[in-house]
């Protein structure tokens, strides 16, 4: 089973995220902010899917912290925003793509399926 990271402060995003995959054999993990990411606590997963405007910590920092990190700079990132300028923000922090906001379920499903099969 694969393992996905949702980090992402809206709700109703979190949940529309999470059901792309309840269909596939992923196991899905959320949160609501990076705190548990800087902090180390979570498992590492196959890919990270982080949401650039996230309340404390950006998600550009984020991503560039686990990038920095020998237990996780080889797991791919995909860094989602409204912003159109998210080209340049994902490539600035490291990660492997971006989606911008809103995106539909079969662009997301298969940006993670690029990555993490």
């Amino acid at each position: 089973m694969k393992k996905i990271i949702i980090i992402d402060d809206d709700p109703a995003l979190q949940d529309s995220t999470s059901l792309i995959f309840s269909d596939a054999d992923y196991e899905i993990t959320v949160f609501p902010n990076g705190n548990n990411i800087l902090s180390g606590e979570f498992e590492n997963p196959d890919i990270f899917i982080i949401d650039k405007q996230l309340p404390g910590v950006d998600g550009v920092e984020i991503c560039k912290h686990l990038k920095s990190q020998e237990a996780t700079k080889n797991i791919p990132v995909i860094m989602m925003s409204a912003s159109p300028d998210i080209r340049e923000f994902s490539k600035a922090a490291g990660a492997e793509d971006f989606i911008e906001k809103p995106y539909s379920l079969k662009q997301m499903r298969g940006l993670v399926l690029k990555y993490a099969g």
